[in-house]
């Protein structure tokens, strides 16, 4: 690394940073990471940057080029080994070679960036800045001129269009990208500017021009248009610091935008990173961790995401706002470390882990999240409420359960993205924890634009969370009316009791005048062959190898229970699902499913569900302890009372 220019920081790291940089690498909580790190296949980079890359393969080799680049030009500057500069320098060659740097087009001749540009900018960027005494200065002037010209200049184009969307000519995937279904893409440019696509361009452009500062006349004007597109954008962010197309994408954008805040403040632009809440983001990151024995980095997986969050990113919010919640999450619960990790950790903020038996958390996207904590044991309950969002399935009032390190009421992960896709069903609500009016669940779309947002809203109504039970009633009207006009109402109550591991929901639909089926229908994992539905009358059993689900059924008019086989081929999942169904169309049915959730090989729990006047009583006993539940239905929507 060279010295920077007088007056001027480097965007990440000064040359004095380094010896401080070098001894938190040595924490022990990096050593798996960076031996992974130093014992990279060199040999296997070298053929692949030498003899193996195709210059027109974007999707694939280009990426591969960068995360090479990335990661070779870092160790360098940590420990000047000659052999890694030279792979990183191969790497930025092999960049160099590529015609462009994106398969997106405007008017379907200017790139635009969105995903691979902005990945080849931010690695060149490093690479300027990291390994400036190994090229050459006709490498160093190229590098610049290409990383303007690829790089920033596509995604000045994204935002650009992003920011005054009715005077794009017109986006679309790239005729030598043959590797896509085609898309419709006109409402493109509204629909990206919610979404992680965005945050990826303007971190790019963002950094690509603080490093091109003096040297592009250009990087006046693309700081400009960074500055207002992160204006028009931080709102995603919700209040409360939940971001609403899930963990995967929240770490995805918020893995970008925390590099663009970092060099802003270390250059002269302190102030933008506090218009989001950052540390409430880094609760919406715990209090949805959800792991299992087959996902361990696991969160609640509504729509595509679920993944879990990188240290980086948790370590940037510790390390700026002196939170401890951020530390305790990122050195225990986090995803693999990456090469910011140890940039941004601070060994002096003190880890503060979350204390109580159980946490409730009502987060502003309208997910309600009850966990007994962040390990693969603990048990979880999630509902999907909230509005619409980029990623989004159709599964309003849907509930996810995990217990003993299995998921029991589980999401399908992360189903196709194509629309011709034989799975793209998974994505629809006869795929999810959720009811069925007549056969039919609630409104979504028809994959023709992508995975964007549909019309369907769901919201809480009442929420009531006492010392031992919650209580949350969700009500998805809305959604069910856009394609069912016999549809009034659509609500779902659900009660949970943490320490019990039991859960109790409660089913209504109120018809506009015509009798309808109602049904729930409750999915288990079986992504390994695993998962195993039995029942006996109105009683169930969801089983999985190390835990069950054990319940009881009933409902007005009285219930029975069916097994079945989502329709899919079974080389995309073979799913099966219990539905719980009203034995004759009523114009205000109502069901009720009360299940505990119980480890292998322990007793299984009693449960007496049965008519108490003009509703139910639930007596449970699990593992020794007990609870009543009344649960009226007077005409209005059901109440429920726990003692």
């Amino acid at each position: 690394m060279t010295t920077r220019t007088e007056g001027v920081r480097n965007l990440f790291l000064d040359p004095e940073e380094l010896p401080g940089l070098r001894r938190r690498i040595g924490h022990p909580m990096f050593r798996q990471f960076w031996d992974g790190v130093l014992h990279a296949d060199l040999d296997g980079d070298r053929r692949f940057l030498e003899t193996g890359i195709e210059p027109g393969n974007l999707l694939r080799h280009l990426p591969r080029a960068c995360e090479i680049l990335q990661r070779e030009a870092f160790v360098h500057l940590v420990t000047a080994q000659k052999q890694r500069g030279d792979v990183a320098v191969l790497a930025l060659d092999a960049i160099l070679r590529f015609g462009k740097w994106d398969y997106f087009l405007e008017g379907g001749k200017e790139v635009i960036g969105l995903q691979r540009a902005p990945q080849a900018a931010q690695s060149l960027v490093f690479a300027l800045e990291w390994i400036p005494d190994l090229l050459s200065e006709g490498t160093r002037r190229e590098a610049e001129h290409q990383l303007a010209e690829k790089g920033c200049l596509p995604c000045f184009r994204s935002l650009w269009g992003m920011l005054n969307p009715e005077r794009v000519e017109g986006w679309g995937f790239d005729p030598e990208a043959a590797y896509f279904e085609p898309r419709d893409m006109r409402r493109w440019p509204w629909i990206l500017a919610r979404t992680n696509l965005r945050a990826v361009p303007m971190s790019a452009l963002g950094l690509g021009a603080l490093l091109l500062e003096g040297r592009d006349p250009r990087a006046p004007e693309w700081l400009e248009i960074v500055r207002k597109s992160f204006e028009d954008f931080h709102d995603v962010y919700e209040k409360d610091g939940s971001y609403p197309e899930g963990t995967g994408y929240a770490t995805y954008t918020s893995g970008e935008l925390i590099l663009l805040l970092h060099a802003l403040e270390r250059r002269h632009e302190g102030g933008w990173a506090d218009a989001i809440n950052w540390r409430g983001h880094m609760a919406f990151f715990l209090f949805t961790r959800m792991p299992s024995g087959r996902h361990p980095e696991g969160h609640v997986n509504f729509g595509d995401g679920g993944n879990g969050f990188h240290s980086d990113v948790a370590f940037w919010i510790a390390r700026r706002y002196r939170d401890g919640r951020a530390q305790y999450a990122a050195a225990n619960h986090a995803g693999p470390h990456r090469i910011f990790s140890p940039v941004f950790f601070d060994p002096d903020v003190v880890p503060e882990p979350p204390t109580g038996p159980w946490h409730a958390r009502w987060f502003d996207v309208g997910w309600f999240v009850v966990t007994t904590g962040f390990r693969s044991r603990d048990f979880v309950v999630a509902l999907r409420s909230g509005g619409p969002a980029n990623h989004e399935h159709a599964d309003r009032n849907g509930v996810i359960l995990k217990a003993f390190g299995e998921n029991l009421l589980v999401d399908a992960w992360h189903p196709p993205y194509e629309r011709r896709h034989a799975a793209w069903a998974l994505r629809t609500s006869p795929a999810h924890n959720t009811v069925l009016v007549d056969g039919r669940g609630h409104a979504y779309h028809d994959g023709s634009e992508g995975t964007n947002p549909s019309r369907a809203e769901a919201k809480v109504i009442d929420e009531l969370v006492g010392g031992h039970h919650v209580i949350v009633t969700s009500d998805a009207s809305q959604a069910y009316r856009l394609v069912d006009d016999n549809v009034d109402d659509v609500s779902r109550t659900l009660v949970v009791v943490p320490g019990l591991r039991l859960v109790v929901v409660v089913d209504r639909l109120q018809t506009a005048g015509r009798p309808a089926e109602l049904r729930s229908r409750w999915f288990v994992d079986n992504e390994d062959g695993g998962g195993r539905i039995g029942i006996d009358g109105c009683t169930f059993t969801l089983r999985r190898p190390g835990a069950g689900l054990f319940g009881v059924a009933a409902g007005t008019p009285d219930v029975r229970l069916e097994t079945g086989t989502f329709p899919v081929p079974a080389e995309h999942g073979v799913h099966p699902h219990l539905d719980v169904v009203a034995v004759d169309a009523a114009l205000r049915p109502v069901l009720i499913v009360a299940a505990a959730a119980v480890q292998s090989g322990d007793p299984r729990p009693q449960l007496d569900l049965g008519r108490e006047g003009d509703g139910w009583r639930l007596i449970a006993r699990v593992g020794g302890r007990g609870v009543t539940m009344s649960i009226r239905d007077d005409g209005g929507r059901p109440s429920v009372t726990v003692t």
